[in-house]
């Protein structure tokens, strides 16, 4: 940059950048920001990516909004680039045709499953979880070394417990319960005590876990977030650090389809704000309808694929 000032001086900007080879915004960008505060900034952001090798660059973005450092999303992007701070992008499954039931506010629908634990001296155990389909919020878990249908009914019994403002009689109001096919959830101790419970049940297909994506997403950033980058001696030590990762799941880290919010932060925001509330509604509504129109276009380009096929055989 002292070589584009010393450019600068005797040509024009544009000509300048050219010759070396870099951006106009890069320029503006660098002669508009204290180049005092870059060192810092820099150290943070490195700070936060090592502490938190999972994150890519829009929660690293999110956690220093949230802390109320305020940086542009590729500004986050470009210094943990050049550190090779990035990580690699992943793949979407592609959802299903199946209509379930849309969650539009809180507790309207949960999902819940199970998922395995490692531990290095008791072997495989099993964390079963609920979760809210609106708010990202992992609303409960029941964590055990058996696996029936009497984990799976503790998992949603300590969700209620969980929050006595929110479920004062001890049951739910109608909240849609989505499950799997496992023998856990179809048998007719869980069936007929989540009923009780005041749950409708609704089951997905067999072999579509897709449709039980929250939770199957969920279960991925649990590993990749608190599980792997850890190790779980024993039963004792492993329900101690799920406790700790319950606690900043929903409180600290930001989840990406709720406004880069922690899932509790979301909530409370949702119901206090009116203003809030409608942005956010008018964004989801935005989001579905670009869905839609991608959807539409697909279904087109097949179908006219299709018809050309067809006049050419």
């Amino acid at each position: 940059m002292m070589a584009s000032e010393m450019l600068v001086t005797g040509m024009g900007i544009s000509r300048s950048c050219s010759l070396l080879g870099i951006p106009r915004r890069s320029y503006y960008r660098w002669v508009s920001e204290p180049n005092e505060h870059h060192p810092a900034r820099t150290s943070r952001i490195i700070n936060l990516s090592m502490e938190r090798t999972t994150y890519g660059y829009r929660r690293i973005w999110a956690l220093l909004r949230n802390a109320g450092i305020m940086l542009n999303q590729k500004t986050v992007m470009g210094i943990m680039r050049s550190h090779g701070l990035l990580l690699k992008p992943h793949a979407r499954r592609k959802k299903t045709s199946t209509v379930l039931t849309r969650s539009s506010h809180p507790d309207e629908v949960w999902e819940t499953d199970l998922t395995y634990i490692w531990t290095e001296k008791e072997g495989m155990t099993h964390l079963f979880n609920v979760k809210d389909t609106f708010t990202k919020e992992w609303d409960g878990y029941f964590y055990s070394r058996t696996c029936n249908g009497f984990d799976a009914l503790m998992s949603i019994e300590n969700a209620i417990l969980r929050h006595p403002e929110r479920y004062s009689e001890g049951r739910v109001n109608d909240t849609v319960l989505r499950c799997d096919n496992g023998d856990q959830y179809t048998s007719h101790y869980f069936k007929d005590n989540a009923r009780l419970l005041g749950f409708t049940m609704e089951f997905i297909e067999k072999s579509t876990p897709q449709q039980n994506g929250d939770v199957e997403s969920f279960h991925g950033s649990l590993k990749a977030d608190y599980v792997w980058t850890d190790e779980f001696m024993d039963f004792n030590d492993a329900e101690k650090k799920i406790g700790k990762a319950f606690n900043d799941y929903n409180n600290v880290r930001p989840h990406s389809s709720v406004d880069y919010l922690p899932p509790s932060v979301f909530r409370e925001r949702f119901l206090s704000d009116p203003a809030f509330r409608k942005s956010y509604m008018d964004k989801l509504r935005k989001r579905e309808d670009s869905m839609k129109l991608g959807i539409g276009l697909r279904v087109h380009k097949e179908k006219t694929e299709s018809e050309v096929k067809s006049e050419y055989a």
